[in-house]
Parts: C-alpha cells; structure tokens; sequence
C-alpha cells in the first residue's frame, strides 16, 4: 500500500510530540559510567523501557550477565517516565543522545511506525549483520514471518518483538461444561447458541455468558479479520462498508440486546472476569493465561476465535512487543549485541519466561523446542494456534488510520448498544467511516 501519506502524517505527529510536553516533565534517572578500570573508556548502555516490561521480564538479569560477558560494557536498564520521547528527541536533534535502545514499541500498531517516520530510531540489519553473539545468524530467519515483515519498513528492519500477542477466544471450561459444551465455539452461530445456554444456566448467579473489551481491534476490528481475507480497502481503512462489517456490527449488538454481554459488550468485563462473572471473553490472548492464574490451568482454555462462516479470513489483529535502537545512539552495535543476548532465538530462558507471562513467542524454534518438546510448557500449547492465526494475518497498513478508527468506534460501538437505541449497524459504520475518513482528509492537507 502507498506510504506517501503515513510518513507526512507521523512527521506531523512527531512535531506536535516534540513540543507538546516540556522537558521537566521527564522523570528518567540518569547514571554516569561506574567501575571502569583505569585508563579504559567504558562503554555505558543506557536502555529506556517501561516499568511493566521491566516487572514482567528479567532484562535486568540479563543486563548482568551481558556485562560480565563483555568486560568494559554496562547495560543500564532505566524506566521510562512522562516526556521520556520528547526528551530523546531533543537529544538526538541536538547530537548529545545519552540513550542507545528504547521500548516497547508496537509494530503493526502505531507506535513503531510512528518511531521510524518521526526519525527516533535506526534500522537494524547492518548491526544484525556484524553482530558475533549467538543467535543473530538466525533471529531473522527463525522469527514467524508476519512479525518480520511487521517490523520491515521501506526494505529495512526496525524493531525486534521480544513476544506478540493477538486476539484470542478466553473461555471457562467449568462454565462451558454445565451446559454440555466441551470444546469453543468455531462460528458466530456456535458462539450465540452456547452464549444464549450460559446466560439461562447462570442467571441466579448473575454470570454473564461473554464479553468484548473497549478496544475496536479486539471486538469488531477481529469479527471483521476473521470474516475478510483482506479487511482493508484502497483507501488504507477497515472495509466498514462490506457486508461481512454490517454483520459483525449486527452480531455484536445482538449480544448485547439479548443481555449475553456486560452493558455495551464490556462495561466492567475485567472485574466481572476477575470475579467468576463472566464465562468468556474475546480479548488478547494473555488474558487467557490471567484466567488460568486466578482459577487453575483446567478452568480456563485459550482458543481461536469465532468467525463469520467456514474460513478463518485474515486471522486476527495481532501486535509485537518490540525494542529499538535510537538514531544517533551511543554504541550502537553493543546494544543490538544485547537486543540479541536477552531475547535471540538461542536465550530458551528468556523466552520460557516470555511464555509464562502469558505473551506468545516469535521465533519458530520455541514452539518446537519448548511448547511441543516440554511436558511442563503443555498448558501453552494453545499459542500454537494463535502463532497461526498471526502467520495468516494482515498487517495494518504502515500510518495511524486503525487508531482513529478506534476513536470513532468506541463512540459509536456505545451509541449502537444503548438500551433503546434505534441506531442500525449500517448507520453506526457509515458513522465511523465518514469520521475516520474526515480526520485522515484534516492530516493530509
């Protein structure tokens, strides 16, 4: 698909980033270089990431142990605080970046998009290329081709996903039993027939058969996947218009109509989750791992999910979870060796640890050497499944239509469902259309 207008429209983004928020709202701790022997320039890597990645994964540990595998090297991993952008863009205009790598950037999403075209970050092939540590021989080429390919911009590489994850079906087994359903439902009739059995089987106790969640990408956005093999119009915009776009609207308020959801589809679905009140959801596939932690590996199954008719379309929405090096970044090439160290094909630690969070990993080789090999890693084999769904997926075209799409969707999706609303599906994509269509027009000017 065309780029001319996505890199004119990030740029913009990029300009109203850097000046939106002023340097003293940046809370990132900064360390001088430390135990450097006498006489030796050590080489200090400072990395910016978030403080959920940081709790979820141990990139601290291996900091350690990459620094004392390379004496006169310190990776430094620093949590990110408000500004933290605005501040590296500063830096790297003014040619004082003290920050070599950053994360986590979502590729097939906005915000490594938005990186590459604002010019906050490098491609990575070069330094892949010379990098000596193992696994960077085979990163690429073991890595599920989709994700590659989203993270591929204009020929280059920019972002390595350390785990992805995309929309999956989340449902009670308990729940699912009571009413003689022993496997998910594979189709919107499936899923309507077993949801309408729930909701009378649980009614004294209040559980709700399903849910969606706010997001268009977990909702709407994946009925639309799963019923198109190509979701996107020329126009670089989810087929709103399309018949298979009607019918995922009309099936969605018929879940909600028939009180088979929360409110509106999800109002309070997580608590209601949380409490044994909802028997499935359709969300991101490490909700499903969330549920086996709260109730037991046996109570919760992670499945594809429903689709219109036979065929599963395009998959499901699916994001990586990626790091980046920054433009102009201080040793370039010790932090990609890093990059490659924590989270390469050949860190099985690392990427065990990726799969007990719940996130799905990206090389090939740990769903043949750990899920389908390990007898202690077969309540994951689920993920099998979802890397499927992913390998025959469609990228969201490479600009930032699908979040304006979203903004709109969120408003209308709960003008659709309000009690009484007369609003058609039809009515409710031609308004998310139009919308989306005039803010895309107001950036393209």
């Amino acid at each position: 698909m065309s780029q001319k207008h996505s890199r004119r429209t990030f740029l913009k983004m990029a300009a109203v980033t850097a000046t939106g928020a002023t340097l003293a709202a940046c809370t990132i701790p900064v360390a001088g270089p430390q135990g450097a022997a006498p006489g030796v320039q050590e080489k200090v890597v400072r990395i910016l990431l978030p403080s959920w990645a940081t709790g979820e994964i141990p990139f601290d540990t291996t900091a350690r142990e990459f620094n004392e595998a390379n004496p006169g090297t310190r990776v430094e991993i620093q949590t990110t605080g408000e500004g933290w952008d605005t501040k590296v863009m500063a830096q790297i205009q003014e040619g004082n970046l003290e920050w070599s790598g950053a994360g986590i950037a979502s590729s097939a999403s906005s915000s490594l998009p938005r990186w590459i075209v604002s010019g906050m970050v490098q491609p990575m092939d070069d330094f892949i290329a010379s990098s000596s540590v193992e696994g960077a021989a085979a990163m690429l080429s073991d890595m599920i081709p989709t994700l590659r390919n989203a993270s591929t911009y204009e020929g280059k590489f920019w972002g390595i996903p350390y785990s992805f994850e995309n929309i999956s079906f989340n449902w009670r087994t308990d729940y699912f039993d009571a009413v003689g359903a022993s496997e998910a439902p594979t189709t919107f009739d499936e899923w309507l027939d077993v949801a309408r059995a729930i909701k009378e089987w649980g009614a004294d106790q209040q559980i709700f058969a399903t849910s969606f969640i706010p997001d268009l990408d977990a909702s709407v956005g994946t009925l639309i996947y799963s019923s198109l093999e190509e979701p996107f119009d020329e126009q670089m915009v989810l087929k709103w218009e399309s018949q298979e776009a009607i019918d995922a609207l009309a099936f969605y308020k018929q879940m909600v109509d028939e009180g088979l959801t929360p409110p509106h589809g999800f109002d309070g679905w997580l608590d209601a989750y949380y409490a044994g009140k909802l028997a499935s959801v359709m969300a991101q596939s490490s909700r499903g791992v969330w549920g086996q932690l709260a109730f037991g590996t046996d109570r919760v199954i992670t499945s594809p999910v429903p689709t219109r008719g036979a065929g599963p379309g395009a998959g499901t929405p699916f994001w990586g979870n990626c790091v980046a090096l920054l433009n102009k970044a201080p040793y370039p090439q010790e932090t990609l060796d890093y990059f490659v160290h924590t989270m390469g094909p050949q860190n099985q630690t690392f990427q065990r640890n990726v799969i007990k969070t719940g996130k799905t990993p990206v090389y090939e080789s740990a769903y043949r050497d750990i899920i389908s090999a390990d007898p202690q890693f077969r309540t994951y084999e689920w993920m099998i499944a979802m890397r499927d769904q992913v390998d025959r997926s469609v990228t969201r075209p490479f600009n930032n239509y699908f979040s304006i799409q979203d903004t709109h969707y969120r408003n209308y999706i709960v003008q659709l469902t309000e009690p009484g609303s007369t609003m058609t599906p039809e009515e409710c994509a031609q308004a998310i259309l139009k919308d989306s269509l005039a803010e895309i027009a107001k950036q393209q000017a």
